[in-house]
């Protein structure tokens, strides 16, 4: 059977008002298609959670469906089946798409008790929802040490820029998409240092981050994107005040 046609199929059945035959497609999708085509890795846990979201709107069952199959691969993981990143990336997706993502901190936090080296291997992509949640000691335990952090940002950043010629308006996408990645990468960390009180590590940190793109342009991209940010202390006291 083909994945993309069954997906293709699910979306068709969910604008149709058929929503159980949606709801079993969306459901086969997500169980099987990797093992028919690898190559669906990104799909299943983008678009096809998202093509399943629309459905939930109109169909609530699917929710719960969807939900149940999250509880699944999350007791799955605690057990310790299975590829630790693969099921805590699954959980992960899942709990976004829902708008739970606490649920992925506490999951993190639950494996981290059971199964600490499977936490271990899960830990980067726990990371951004382990600040949402405000645990920045958390955080700051699983960066350890914010030079070597923002270090192997920067190398992946400038190998990834420098990995082969490309039509010039792929190549601008492309590099606004690696820098994109990058910047997110150390706002993360710019947000763990002022939750633990390091708001000088962080001013510094900012700066280094422009510093160490190889690139004048990247530079200047990088620079502006993280100027673009608002003062996180800054609002957050006007939150307050108001």
């Amino acid at each position: 059977m083909d994945p993309g046609h069954v997906l293709q199929r699910a979306r068709e059945h969910t604008r149709h008002g058929r929503y159980e035959e949606a709801l079993a497609d969306f459901l086969w999708f997500h169980r099987n298609a990797l093992e028919h085509d690898a190559a669906y890795y990104g799909v299943r846990l983008s678009f096809a959670l998202a093509y399943w979201r629309e459905l939930i709107g109109v169909f609530p069952r699917a929710g719960e469906v969807l939900q149940a199959v999250r509880d699944e691969t999350a007791s799955e993981l605690l057990r310790g089946e299975g590829d630790s990143r693969d099921l805590f990336n699954d959980a992960t997706a899942i709990d976004l798409e829902l708008g739970r993502t606490k649920s992925t901190y506490e999951l993190f936090v639950a494996l981290q008790t059971k199964e600490p080296v499977r936490a271990s291997e899960c830990a980067d992509i726990a990371l951004p929802c382990i600040v949402e949640a405000g645990d920045c000691d958390l955080a700051m335990q699983i960066v350890r040490d914010p030079e070597q952090y923002l270090l192997g940002a920067s190398e992946q950043l400038n190998e990834n820029l420098g990995l082969r010629a490309l039509p010039r308006a792929t190549a601008r996408i492309q590099r606004e998409t690696f820098v994109n990645i990058y910047c997110e990468d150390v706002l993360l960390l710019l947000r763990i240092l002022e939750g633990v009180g390091r708001a000088e590590w962080a001013s510094a940190a900012k700066v280094w981050a422009v510093a160490l793109a190889r690139s004048a342009s990247v530079r200047r991209l990088v620079e502006s994107q993280l100027a673009a940010q608002p003062d996180r202390e800054h609002s957050e006291a006007q939150d307050a005040a108001a």
